[in-house]
């Protein structure tokens, strides 16, 4: 806002300056011409070389009169022909400085385009966090099972946990109480025994026939409670569940024993 107020005022000044010149110069030559005419009023035709003589001192005094006139037009003496010449130098001066701003803006403001651009087709090639669709798979495998009554078993026979509670990938069945692996990989499995009253059992986790972890449960005068887990490597088809097993009393409390499977991470391909 100070540069603009600053040239307008300065071209401002340029007018006015240059008016004045011309009003002078034309003011001089009106005098001059009065002046002549004059003189050749009062001398008559009597006396040529009075006249001449007049004229010339008339000329002679006219061109030192507009030596000294500032005002006269081509005068090197005038401070205002040089206050407009270094005016417009400075015009000049800034107009080349604005051109050349101008030109580096254009070359940023490209630049900046050109980003956005690349900046734009990148985002496009990255998917959102939310893109990748939920499949089912190995990697979701999970259940959990609990006992809805007491049960007197027969050693080695299968604890089956009637009541699901959760069963992602259908990998446990109810109805035999075995977990079969959907995929190879590292799974878990943990599970909890509640014995009878005053009494003990002794159960294990197994896998494909195999005992992993035993549990043990009982208690005097009361009821015991024993837990325990494994973590196995399985191969797809493995099974695992829960065994009664010789030692100890048959007697398998409801409600409070569960099993619990999940897998951690499915086996590198």
């Amino acid at each position: 806002m100070f540069k603009l107020c600053y040239w307008g005022v300065t071209i401002a000044t340029l007018v006015i300056c240059e008016a004045t010149v011309t009003s002078a110069q034309i003011g001089n030559q009106r005098d001059a011409g009065d002046t002549l005419g004059a003189e050749r009023d009062s001398t008559g035709s009597g006396n040529n070389v009075g006249v001449a003589d007049q004229e010339g001192g008339g000329d002679n005094s006219s061109k030192t009169g507009n030596q000294n006139n500032p005002w006269v037009a081509g005068n090197t003496n005038c401070s205002c022909m040089r206050e407009l010449n270094a005016l417009k130098r400075d015009l000049r001066e800034e107009m080349n400085q604005r051109l050349a701003l101008k030109a580096a803006l254009d070359t940023y403001v490209s630049e900046l385009y050109d980003l956005r651009n690349q900046v734009t087709a990148n985002y496009s090639k990255t998917p959102a966090p939310n893109a990748i669709a939920a499949s089912p798979s190995a990697s979701s495998v999970a259940f959990s099972a609990k006992l809805s009554y007491n049960r007197e078993l027969k050693p080695l026979d299968t604890v089956v946990f009637d009541t699901v509670l959760t069963n992602e990938g259908d990998a446990y069945s109810p109805d035999s109480g075995k977990f079969t692996a959907t995929g190879a990989g590292t799974y878990l499995f943990h599970a909890t025994i509640l014995s009878g009253y005053n009494t003990k059992v002794e159960t294990a986790i197994i896998v494909n026939d195999k005992e992993v972890a035993r549990i043990y449960s009982g208690a005097h005068d009361a009821h015991g409670s024993g837990s325990n887990m494994a973590v196995v490597d399985l191969r797809s088809g493995d099974l695992v569940w829960v065994r009664l097993l010789y030692q100890g009393g048959n007697h398998v409390h409801g409600y409070y024993s569960t099993f619990t499977g999940a897998l951690l991470q499915p086996a590198h391909a």
